[in-house]
Formats: C-alpha cells, structure tokens, sequence
C-alpha cells in the first residue's frame, strides 16, 4: 500500500470518528439553539461526552489490537506446527521409499 494512500486512509477514519462524536454529543447535549454560545450545561455535557466517547474508542482500539495479536501469534503456531507435521510426513515418505531389485521388494525404515 502507498504510504499516501494509507496516511489518507486515516484521515479518512479520523474524521469519519470525530464525525459520529460530533453529532451524537450534539443530539444529546444541545437543548437551545436560540443563542450561539453553549450554556454551562451544555458545556459540560460536551466535554464529558466528547472525553466519554474518546477514551471509548481508545479502549476499543487497545482491545482490537490485543485480539489480532493474539490471533496472529495462534495463526503463526498453527502454521508452524502444520510446517513442522508436513516435515515429518516428507520424511517418513523418503525413508519408506520401496526399490525394486530383481523383483524383490526392499523396504528402507528407520529404526
């Protein structure tokens, strides 16, 4: 991915969040639109709903990234694991390699 690409990309997000905040602190905080100024309510209601929401996205956030690690480190295991079953099968493959030799059948094992 471009590295411009991906900056706008979360510039994208960034406002597409402080959007949502926006206007769902607006729809529960502001009674009045008669006057242009916020009243100490509203004021109030704004920065702890605004604060609210910011720390709510963080603890998402961190929770989000905790998962996909975790997801990633069982993802990786498992392929390791599966690499290493995969080895074991080629091997036991290669050591019951059966020659024919005068008509004779010879079974090399691994003991």
């Amino acid at each position: 991915m471009d590295p411009d690409a991906g900056a706008l990309k979360n510039f994208k997000d960034f406002l597409q969040l402080y959007n949502k905040m926006t206007e769902m602190c607006f729809k529960r905080c502001i009674d009045n639109l008669n006057s242009r100024k916020l009243d100490p309510h509203e004021l109030a209601c704004v920065e702890d709903c605004s604060q609210k929401f910011i720390l709510y996205n963080n603890k998402l956030m961190q929770n989000f990234v905790r998962a996909q690690s975790e997801i990633m480190n069982k993802r990786m295991k498992e392929a390791e694991e599966q690499s290493m079953l995969d080895s074991e099968e080629q091997k036991k493959n290669n050591i019951n390699l059966t020659d024919s030799i005068g008509g004779q059948e010879i079974s090399v094992s691994d003991r």
